[in-house]
């Protein structure tokens, strides 16, 4: 026999709502055999209740298709900026206006309805900074079960809100191994650029301004940080293989065959350079000893140069340069090694 669904307008919002509590606290860490035996006996017991939760769990299903599609994480954050545009002009308005906002209120609470089960968890919205010094690695384990693997002299910060999980790169470079969470988005924002995604693996370089993206797996959606006022709010979808260097002026290019060994190469305590400037080669170096190398003429910064290194081993850098370069390796004391033209 077909189940027939009652109307919309004849459904129990209380039935509605306990069905939506219900399965956010199904996905918590917190939920037990015994909550699952209470959940099974009354959906078998109620057939009403039963169709309110199976709504809830199909509205749960389309938003993790459709979350990582850029066209939906662009709209999303359009309307997160108006809403708080709004909010902030709310309780200046006159008293019949004001009661208008009431539905639009309780549109937002479902939204933020997946966010719940964070507000009472132990870990509250205290924000996380990280750091990384000379030479340094290390990885953070967040609350929600992503990860964050940071390089040396690398800057972070970490924030949780009801709708989004919040990285700002400061500088370096991590990455990401992001937990999934379609109703609660991980957003790395790097200089001009935000990275969003729900769950996958992905690396981000923030230096000199400069941003690089590779996609290790997954997809995300590249945006602008304010998607309402840029002059170009249309996202940048990555999918993996492939990544995004943007330029200091903002200039951004895909490159849709990433070289991915190469921009995860520091995970194996290697650098890779593919004919790459001495200088940016010699900036990367850099990052990982406490011996720097020093290029003494203007002229050969701009020289390609290729290889495999050990991140640190600053002198069979050096002596590799000097046996492929017109390059003349002096070094005065044990922190300094200078590089000039033959």
């Amino acid at each position: 026999m077909t189940k027939i669904s009652p109307p919309r307008d004849m459904r129990t919002p209380d039935l509605e709502q306990q069905a939506a509590e219900l399965h956010t606290r199904r996905r918590g860490a917190s939920w037990s055999e015994a909550d699952q035996r209470v959940l099974d006996s009354r959906l078998a017991e109620s057939s009403e209740f039963a169709d309110a939760y199976g709504r809830v769990q199909d509205s749960w299903d389309a938003v993790g298709r459709y979350a990582t599609s850029p066209e939906l994480m662009a709209l999303r954050e359009h309307a997160i900026a108006r809403a708080r545009r709004a909010s902030s002009r709310r309780w200046s308005l006159p008293a019949a206006r004001s009661r208008r906002f009431g539905a639009w209120a309780t549109a937002a609470a479902v939204l933020a309805v997946c966010g719940v089960a964070w507000q009472l968890s132990p870990y509250g919205y205290e924000p996380n900074t990280y750091k990384t010094g000379l030479g340094e690695q290390k990885v953070v384990d967040l609350p929600d079960r992503s990860h964050i693997a940071l390089d040396a002299q690398t800057r972070l910060r970490v924030r949780f809100t009801p709708d989004a999980r919040i990285v700002e790169l400061l500088d370096g470079q991590a990455q990401f191994s992001v937990a999934k969470d379609p109703a609660r988005p991980f957003k790395v924002q790097a200089g001009a650029r935000t990275i969003v995604a729900v769950g996958t693996v992905f690396d981000v370089e923030y230096v000199d301004h400069q941003v690089h993206v590779a996609m290790v797996e997954g997809r995300v959606a590249v945006l602008s940080q304010d998607p309402v006022r840029s002059a170009n709010p249309s996202p940048i979808e990555l999918s993996a293989g492939e990544a995004l260097q943007v330029r200091a002026d903002g200039s951004a290019t895909v490159l849709p065959k990433a070289d991915i060994e190469a921009a995860t190469a520091w995970r194996q305590g290697k650098i890779i350079f593919r004919n790459q400037e001495l200088a940016e080669a010699v900036h990367r170096l850099n990052r990982y000893s406490r011996t720097q190398v020093v290029i003494d003429d203007p002229g050969l910064a701009q020289m390609r140069v290729s290889g495999v290194f050990e991140s640190g081993d600053v002198q069979a850098f050096a002596e590799a340069m000097q046996a492929y370069l017109p390059v003349i390796v002096s070094s005065m004391n044990s922190s300094v090694i200078h590089l000039r033209m033959k």
